[in-house]
């Protein structure tokens, strides 16, 4: 099954491409919506379109397989505990996509038994495609991945460029001794680490703010299949089980070289 869901994510990202030769941002008017925290926030037509590509695509050949969608997102909803569910973020970044940015991606992802197994994150505007199965690797454009030990980015972090700004933010940043860089959304902080551009990326918790399962569910198959490690910052898993899939408690990701858990301790 994982392998029948890899080639269609993959037949999906040549559809998504082909929609995306195309200017979409110049033509992308934002609006606002309620989000699945309950905040305000940015949407365009552009997300709604990319979603109901991808919910038509996977249902013609996966009928019998749910599809949890952020758009389609119901408060309510939960991820069943047994068997297959798609989980579809239509653009991750969508207040930097709006801006011309090219900081966003396309998530998609194929979870089964409250476990992700099947994952890829698409960025159309700088031609990445990242895929992984469950104890395969990461593939990037059709190559494998394999971590190296960092040298020059050693001791940086992808950060929020607006929790940057925040002084007790920054204070418990430098505390850790690592170097912030400002990255804006969790998909691109992953990809970061994945591109060994910084070893590290988090997100500290803030009112009416949350990474929701369609935020992270590729993003931490791909980041375990390249030996990293995601997790809230407390230390408890990311929440993949019934209602909890809206997440409000911040999280840490690292890559395989840096102690997940001394970070955890220095930025609590």
């Amino acid at each position: 099954m994982e392998k029948r869901i890899l080639e269609a994510f993959h037949a999906l990202a040549n559809v998504l491409e082909t929609y995306f030769s195309f200017e979409r941002q110049i033509m992308a008017t934002a609006f606002f919506k309620t989000g699945a925290n309950g905040s305000k926030e940015i949407v365009t037509e552009v997300d709604r379109e990319v979603e109901e590509i991808c919910i038509r695509f996977l249902s013609s050949f996966f009928p019998k397989i749910p599809v949890l969608a952020e758009e389609h997102y119901n408060k309510g909803d939960i991820i069943p505990h047994e068997g297959w569910v798609f989980i579809i973020d239509p653009i991750d970044g969508t207040s930097e996509f709006s801006r011309g940015s090219h900081e966003w991606s396309i998530s998609l992802s194929a979870v089964n038994n409250l476990s992700s197994q099947v994952g890829m994150l698409l960025m159309p505007q700088d031609n990445l495609r990242f895929s992984a199965c469950r104890g395969t690797g990461v593939i990037c454009n059709g190559k494998e991945l394999v971590a190296k030990e960092p040298i020059g980015n050693k001791n940086k972090i992808a950060v929020s460029p607006r929790q940057i700004q925040i002084s007790e933010f920054k204070t418990r940043i430098k505390k850790s001794g690592l170097k912030p860089i400002p990255v804006s959304t969790l998909t691109i902080k992953i990809v970061s680490i994945l591109l060994e551009r910084v070893e590290a990326g988090m997100y500290f918790p803030q009112d009416g703010k949350s990474a929701n399962i369609w935020d992270y569910a590729a993003a931490i198959l791909l980041l375990e299949e390249f030996g990293g490690k995601m997790t809230s910052l407390d230390g408890s898993p990311m929440p993949f089980s019934k209602r909890k899939i809206i997440h409000k408690d911040g999280w840490l990701a690292t890559n395989g070289f840096c102690s997940h858990d001394e970070l955890l301790r220095k930025l609590q």
